[in-house]
């Protein structure tokens, strides 16, 4: 059943603003929390790559870049997996509510303790660079980046936190707790505003790196870290007036108009969820889709942060150049977010589909064409420096790719599930997630890890790279033309159904 925009909206209320008055109670509150939820994803999430590429102790002629590959296999997957084993055994023993302030309370605990103990004595916590090049010499060169992170355990840790940070805050915490207590009649006019209130968030962290990454020492980093720690707070406080002050008015929250629940997602193990996307054609697609992503957010950002490396020449650049990056995404997202809300309206799933991949193919084009033009042709293109050329363009091009993933992708994928019947809708949908979520990411750091035992340097292995990025983006897009016919079809069987039901 839909919903209707109410008379009293304006056509341009209802483009930008559809809140009524009394509704602000629980929207700006709901908003503020994903807004400081974001802001210490925004803030974290700068910092790791900055802490990684100019505090580790690595060994001699050992470069950064391939660390980052060996992080995301090796360190951060397998305490993914972890992370969601933990939120699964708390929810079913304390429940939502405690949940939710046993996790944020430990996440503000570590980076408290990063800030005032760990950062500051960095140097005396990681082993120096002679010893970890003298104990990589003894070990197989597979081992390197393995060993290189383990021994860098301080910056190791806050990169794994930070990552968890992501899944665990945004998707686990606040959409759970957004789809419980969102009303049938609010949730199309919520869900999309949410990300733009919630995104002035990540700008506004981003403006607190701006302002210290000229000097990014030991009182700077915990001054963010206290940012991090206070914002944290500050959304457990916002989670408990939601609880004491909204969801006990009944203009605000009725448990009867709170969207059904869904069937208990079924647990499908990674051999089960292969078997269901190579036997099921629509589930295979469906999982080509989020792999192509995957893949290519991962190549293409591999060698924008490898050329990034090469351009800044202090930590402080880096930070600032990542800083505006950052910036550009939460105002693409926030433009991208009621753009993204017309063309789902408007156009048909296939062209929304492939936005996202066009972007990549087109912005991608751009990007890898003036960092082969920098590497095999000249340094200088139309008069400006064409590695300055290649690091803005990559810029772009993510922060393009990112916004649009963050708005059409994300729904598209989430379209596709609701014209199938429950059983292949529950097993699907863990299929892809538990299979094809991952084999993006694991995918593209295994084969990087590949390619960096026969060469560090990633620049010596950017045509392959180059050659992946192609195929998976050319990939993606053929799939989204393949399902949307096996979509379209799907919606009009069900249809069918109901019509032929009434």
């Amino acid at each position: 059943m839909t919903t209707t925009q109410p008379k009293e909206f304006s056509k341009l209320r209802a483009f930008f603003w559809p809140i009524h008055r009394h509704e602000l109670k629980k929207f700006v509150p709901m908003s503020f929390l994903m807004f400081f939820i974001l802001f210490v994803y925004t803030l974290v999430r700068d910092l790791k790559d900055a802490f990684l590429q100019y505090r580790s102790h690595i060994a001699f002629g050992t470069k950064t870049t391939p660390l980052i590959s060996a992080l995301k296999m090796w360190y951060v997957l397998p305490c993914a997996f972890l992370a969601v084993m933990l939120f699964t055994l708390l929810v079913n023993k304390f429940g939502s509510k405690k949940t939710f302030y046993i996790i944020i309370t430990f996440f503000v605990a570590f980076f408290a303790i990063f800030g005032l103990f760990v950062y500051p004595n960095l140097d005396v916590l990681i082993m120096p660079a002679e010893q970890i090049t003298e104990i990589l010499n003894s070990c197989p060169k597979a081992f390197h980046t393995f060993l290189t992170c383990l021994f860098n355990w301080p910056i190791t840790l806050f990169y794994i936190f930070s990552e968890i940070w992501g899944t665990m805050a945004i998707s686990s915490l606040f959409w759970q707790f957004a789809n419980a207590t969102t009303m049938k009649n609010e949730v199309k006019r919520f869900f999309g505003l949410f990300p733009i209130i919630g995104n002035i968030g990540s700008f506004v962290a981003a403006e607190a790196i701006a302002k210290s990454s000229k000097n990014l020492n030991d009182r700077n980093v915990l001054f963010l870290m206290i940012c991090a720690c206070l914002s944290g707070i500050l959304a457990l406080v916002m989670y408990t007036l939601i609880h004491k002050w909204v969801l006990t008015d009944i203009r605000c929250f009725d448990p009867n108009q709170i969207k059904s629940k869904k069937k208990k997602k079924e647990k499908v193990s990674i051999m089960e969820g292969i078997k269901i996307l190579f036997t099921n054609s629509y589930m295979g697609l469906v999982a080509m889709l989020v792999i192509g992503y995957g893949m290519a957010i991962n190549f293409s950002e591999v060698v924008m942060k490898d050329q990034m490396k090469s351009l800044c020449t202090t930590q402080g650049e880096y930070m600032h150049m990542y800083s505006t990056m950052s910036k550009i995404i939460s105002i693409l997202t926030i433009f991208v977010t009621i753009l993204a809300s017309n063309i789902l309206r408007r156009c048909k799933w296939k062209t929304a589909a492939i936005v996202t991949p066009a972007i990549f193919l087109f912005a991608g084009s751009i990007f890898f064409g003036v960092t082969l033009y920098n590497r095999y042709v000249s340094p200088q293109l139309f008069g400006f420096s064409a590695l300055a050329l290649a690091v803005w363009a990559g810029i772009i091009q993510d922060s393009m790719a990112k916004s649009v993933k963050y708005t059409l992708f994300d729904t598209t994928k989430s379209m596709v599930y609701i014209p199938l019947d429950e059983d292949t809708k529950t097993k699907g949908q863990a299929a892809v997630e538990v299979v094809g979520g991952r084999a993006g990411k694991a995918g593209a750091s295994l084969i990087q890890q590949f390619m960096y035992a026969f060469s560090p340097d990633v620049m010596n292995n950017v045509i392959a790279i180059l050659a992946i990025f192609a195929v998976s983006v050319i990939g993606w897009i053929v799939s989204v033309f393949r399902l949307s016919g096996k979509y379209e079809a799907a919606v009009n069987d069900t249809v069918s159904e109901n019509e032929s039901k009434n």
